[in-house]
């Protein structure tokens, strides 16, 4: 996905970012090129017209170049005390710094223009480093900022009447909601800047808005009109010699061609984007590619590359390593070590070979001469000892490979664990952010006081869950620990109840409990709710809005059943077959575009057998869901 930015950003990077009427709208290398030119004929920067450097600055596509001629601009408008010019260079040196990764400086330099335009009294001009400033909060991940500033252009925009600028604000916006999952709201604002571009010529910024929008007909599953959208976004960017939003679609294609299992395709689109953000020092386009061909040589098997792709990822990646890749990359190495033990296996293998040939030759040779008894008799003597050595060394090889895939099998089992249960509480502050635009909007403060409350307590349990979860995990010696006792199942259920359900009212799902008092169940309580945790989150997953959730539990003989029963999709009758199975590796996506992890369920049958229970599921399609597990009823020791 491509945010709007200026002009310049345009020229710099797959995100864009517009100057308006004092920038240029699309690169003008060859204009730069003709200015630096000057220079290599004598022409000092100290002789350069003010105008005309800052032509050269916003012509300039090269991250460095730009700091270079900018903060001589800057140099030369503060000596003939040029404010306008103040103003323009630090909004420069804000977009050259961002997309050399340098955000905190970044902003420094953007909110210095703002100050400045504001002193002019620009408003034009501050609206526009405003749109700027929320690009750049959205690359730090920073939504709620990203979304003030944004709004503060468009409603600026819309007064004014300048539909151009208004375009840039609406697809900037656009891309805000599209990277918190909103997509709905983005495609609203993509479709109100489209008729806009009827009324006027702006090709570079409707090709990103087609770009962009192509991506949410493929999170949509629409992946033919996505390749169609993209394809054609292509088209016009090659056009106009931007190779920026080039290289980001073409990433975004082989993301696309990826899911759809086209691997060829999605390795040879995937590269052709990464060679030109490599060509010209995209850092964010080139962590995207390196993390999707990862992937791709990972499945194919080609681990040195894979390994090599994921090393450049991590190096680019400029925010906190989630759990799926860090559990990735220490797979890998893993299999590499492996690897390289059963290599060595196999060669002190063929070595015994050869030696037992050796000695048979020597032996048989001892037998026709007599003269070399003696030499060779030390021969096979010797020989019998390296092999007794061999055979040592690679029995102790095996032991240390059998340990090494143990220990890798509890490992994958733990990241797991901590994924999917961090995953359900996280997600549950996206519907806290839904209440919050929704309070925002209606001005209600009142409500915004008590949601405040709600997020301390949700921060609360997710440190408390990630305190527990982490804890459970350095106990472990090589196994999952397992520590059964009596255990209140109301207790249970009212603690992941509580845990999941800002995530309900996010979709304003019916989140509710029908457990029989005082029951208790003999059973280990970290693996009892994260069957629970991740067969409720599951279900919240895949019910859509004003969908009802229902948690159960009753005695039943010796054992209670504990039941999650919701009124979402149904799980189509071809995937029940292997809906336990490890073979399936991609995700599935919830209602709403919630991702999973895709091994949730093997992990709840699982603990459901290891806490002696058995586990259940049934389904129809567009109707719901029932999962149910039972444990062993607690009864208390007679006296």
């Amino acid at each position: 996905m491509i945010r709007v930015l200026s002009a310049k950003a345009v020229a710099l990077s797959a995100a864009f970012v517009f100057l308006f009427s004092d920038q240029v709208l699309a690169q003008n290398q060859k204009r730069a090129d003709s200015l630096i030119q000057l220079f290599q004929q004598g022409i000092t920067e100290d002789s350069l017209e003010i105008i005309n450097l800052y032509d050269l600055v916003k012509s300039l596509s090269v991250p460095d170049q730009i700091i270079h001629y900018a903060e001589i601009l800057r140099g030369k408008a503060i000596s003939q005390k040029n404010n306008r010019y103040i103003c323009l260079s630090d909004l420069n040196l804000g977009l050259a710094y961002r997309f050399k990764g340098e955000l905190q400086i970044s902003l420094e330099k953007l909110f210095e223009s703002a100050r400045c335009a504001e002193e002019e009294q620009n408003w034009s001009l501050l609206s526009q480093i405003y749109v700027e400033i929320s690009a750049t909060y959205t690359l730090n991940n920073d939504s709620r900022n990203a979304f003030l500033y944004s709004a503060k252009s468009i409603d600026f925009f819309r007064k004014s009447g300048n539909k151009r600028q208004l375009t840039m604000a609406l697809v900037n916006a656009g891309y805000d909601y599209y990277v918190i999952d909103s997509l709905d709201k983005a495609f609203e604002l993509y479709n109100e800047a489209e008729p806009i571009f009827k009324e006027i010529e702006f090709p570079l910024v409707e090709a990103y808005m087609i770009g962009n929008r192509a991506l949410i007909y493929w999170k949509w599953g629409d992946y033919q009109r996505a390749e169609k959208d993209l394809f054609e976004a292509i088209e016009t960017l090659e056009s106009l010699g931007d190779q920026y939003g080039i290289a980001d679609f073409y990433i975004q294609l082989g993301n696309i061609y990826l899911e759809q299992g086209q691997r060829k395709k999605a390795i040879e689109y995937t590269e052709k984007g990464l060679n030109i953000a490599i060509e010209i020092d995209l850092k964010e386009q080139i962590r995207d590619a390196s993390k999707i061909l990862f992937e791709l040589y990972n499945d194919e098997g080609d681990l040195a590359k894979a390994v090599n792709y994921q090393t450049q990822y991590i190096a680019f990646k400029d925010s906190i390593q989630d759990q799926e890749t860090t559990q990735r990359i220490a797979d890998l190495r893993t299999e590499f070590e492996v690897g390289q033990k059963q290599v060595e296996v196999d060669l002190l293998s063929v070595q015994k070979r050869n030696q037992q040939l050796v000695s048979i030759g020597l032996s048989g040779i001892l037998l026709l001469s007599g003269i070399f008894l003696i030499i060779i008799f030390r021969n096979y003597r010797e020989k019998n000892r390296i092999n007794k050595l061999l055979e040592a060394q690679a029995n102790v090889l095996n032991t240390q490979k059998t340990e090494l895939e143990q220990l890798n099998t509890t490992k994958d089992k733990f990241f797991s664990i901590i994924s999917h249960d961090l995953r359900g509480p996280v997600s549950s502050f996206f519907g806290i952010s839904a209440m919050i635009k929704m309070y925002v909007a209606s001005e209600q403060t009142e409500d915004l006081i008590e949601l405040a409350g709600d997020i301390d307590e949700s921060v609360d349990r997710l440190s408390s869950l990630l305190d527990n979860l982490l804890n459970w995990a350095m106990q472990q010696q090589g196994q999952i620990p397992f520590n059964p006792r009596d255990l209140d199942v109301s207790d249970v259920v009212a603690n992941i109840k509580n845990t999941l359900q800002n995530m309900a009212d996010g979709k304003q799902i019916e989140l509710i409990t029908n457990v029989t008092p005082d029951v208790k169940v003999y059973a280990d309580r970290n693996t009892t709710e994260t069957i629970l945790r991740n067969l409720t989150s599951n279900a919240l997953k895949f019910t859509p809005e004003n969908g009802k959730v229902e948690l159960s539990a009753v005695p039943r003989g010796n054992e209670v059943l504990i039941a999650v029963s919701d009124t979402g999709v149904g799980i189509p009758k071809d995937k029940m077959a292997t809906l336990f199975t490890l073979e399936e590796k991609k995700s599935t996506f919830g209602t709403k575009g919630e991702k999973g992890l895709g091994v949730g369920l093997q992990l709840v049958e699982e603990f459901t057998k290891l806490n002696g229970g058995h586990f259940d599921v049934v389904s129809e399609e567009g109707v719901g869901t029932t999962f149910s597990f039972t444990l062993p009823l607690y009864f208390e020791p007679s006296e």
